[in-house]
């Protein structure tokens, strides 16, 4: 029996264990998920973000490129209206470097604006004797002979190096032009070193159509309608700077614009060459500058790290304590019922042992007095025949009170068996016919004295419709009556009791 007691306790102990182990892991995970899901909740929040400076960004940037770009169209629209088909010419260098000098507030990216005629190769030596100079290649070199050339008549003052060189002497620019005069836009080079500023920036060229070219015109009318090429140098670092000034949160981020024409090899435009790529989240926003055969690029990374936010691991730690002080908890409620289940479990086994022994003593001493109840009677019944016959009165004295003991000690020794007749439920109440009336006065004359002491008054009164002889037990009932009447003598002050009986006819 102990044994398995001993088991089950342990094995009950080894389930809490277990529980309170997966207990902890649940509360560890809980912890983690609500840390990962607000880690990632900010790292969501800070890409939107990174995401929407970059894109503002790249659409100013666009905005202020497209409205140089404008101004350039506006000069070429100028040059076909005042020059093209004049004669003579109402543009002249002077003129034009004055008047671009005058506007420079509205193109500040570019660093000078120069204008270039096409002229055909049999146009050539007539051109030159007109212009009264011969064009030269960028080695300020004679142009060797070919179909058709660029020379620039009109500079801005910042440019002027750039006067009497043809224009389509250079492979690039010749490329440059030749795609701005069929596309009909502004075209850019590859990104180089600007002369002066020393800064990152492109060549943008743009094609001068004669006024009556359609709107509609197919490649073909384009580039039979070409006049002339207007080119600028366009100093993209001050641009991206510049902007990047006047907008919030400069400082956390990163900007780079890129010329990614050739997907293998980008080219900076804008921005440290290399970046710490340990920094979470690149966002590259695509760029626009109107030229289709080039692609560029704005890639926007944070400057340093994120910080882990305190709310992140504040709340997953105040979780885990919760569930700890829960858990806590609920393993004190346990360990509360299982000590006050045992405590009703020691109570009902010292419980069931105390009416064990209560019985065994009840059953005791009912044999006990049993046993001596039957020597007694024989005692009492000598005593009798002994005052039957002639003695002196000082024995007659003595055997009276011998008898009188006695008997006490039988009614001693009935009551201890009556209490455990009534403790096994085996009880038995006499029938008998008695006078109720005498054995009443013989119950109130016992306390006679000790009411005379307390000055209490008893009296008994049986109504007259109760029978003289009525059945039942007398002995018990004289015992209850006498209880009664002697509690109320001992613990009561009153100056009177009255006990009376009643017939109740049902």
């Amino acid at each position: 029996m102990g044994g398995n007691k001993y088991c089950a306790a342990m094995t009950k102990r080894r389930w809490r264990g277990l529980a309170a182990a997966a207990w902890v892991l649940v509360a560890v995970a809980c912890s983690a998920v609500m840390h990962w899901t607000m880690r990632r909740e900010s790292m969501d929040r800070a890409e939107e973000r990174l995401v929407s400076m970059c894109e503002e960004r790249a659409r100013m940037l666009q905005e202020q490129f497209g409205v140089t770009v404008n101004h350039v169209h506006a000069i070429a629209i100028l040059i076909a209206t005042f020059n093209y088909d004049k004669s003579p010419s109402a543009i002249d260098q002077d003129t034009f470097a004055k008047y671009t000098a005058r506007t420079s507030f509205e193109r500040p990216l570019l660093n000078g604006v120069a204008y270039a005629q096409r002229v055909f190769h049999h146009e050539r030596e007539m051109f030159e004797s007109q212009q009264g100079w011969i064009m030269n290649t960028m080695q300020r070199e004679p142009a060797p002979p070919q179909v058709e050339y660029a020379p620039v008549i009109f500079s801005q003052d910042t440019v002027s190096y750039l006067a009497r060189i043809d224009m389509m002497s250079g492979e690039e620019d010749r490329e440059n032009i030749l795609r701005a005069r069929t596309t009909g836009k502004a075209v850019l080079t590859n990104p180089f070193r600007l002369l002066g500023s020393n800064h990152l920036g492109v060549v943008l060229t743009f094609a001068v159509y004669r006024p009556d070219l359609p709107a509609d015109a197919s490649v073909e009318q384009r580039v039979e309608a070409t006049i002339g090429y207007l080119g600028g140098a366009f100093d993209v670092e001050s641009l991206v700077e510049n902007l990047l000034s006047k907008l919030a949160g400069n400082q956390d981020i990163v900007v780079n614009v890129y010329d990614v024409t050739n997907a293998s090899e980008a080219m900076v435009l804008y921005g440290p060459s290399s970046s710490d790529e340990r920094v979470p989240f690149l966002h590259v926003s695509m760029l626009d500058f109107g030229d289709p055969f080039r692609r560029h690029e704005m890639r926007c990374r944070y400057r340093q790290k994120l910080p882990m936010q305190w709310s992140a691991i504040t709340n997953p730690l105040g979780t885990f304590v919760i569930w700890m002080l829960l858990g806590y908890s609920i393993a004190a409620a346990y360990s509360r019922y299982d000590k006050v289940t045992e405590d009703c479990r020691k109570m009902e086994e010292l419980k069931t042992q105390a009416e064990a022994a209560d019985v065994a003593k009840s059953q005791f001493l009912a044999t006990v007095s049993h046993e001596i109840r039957t020597p007694m009677n024989g005692v009492l019944g000598m005593l009798d025949m002994l005052l039957g016959t002639d003695l002196t009165m000082t024995q007659k004295d003595y055997a009276q009170t011998a008898q009188m003991c006695g008997r006490a000690l039988i009614t001693l020794i009935n009551d201890v068996l009556d209490r455990a007749k009534i403790e096994a439920g085996k009880l038995e109440l006499e029938a008998v016919p008695f006078d109720l009336r005498s054995l009443m006065d013989d119950v109130i004359s016992l306390f006679s004295s000790k009411s005379r002491e307390k000055c209490i008054e008893l009296a008994v009164f049986v109504c007259d419709n109760v029978p003289k002889d009525v059945l039942g037990d007398p002995w018990r009932f004289r015992q209850i009556l006498t209880n009664l009447v002697g509690n109320a003598v001992k613990v009561s002050n009153h100056l009177w009791y009255l006990v009376s009986s009643h017939y109740n006819f049902e």
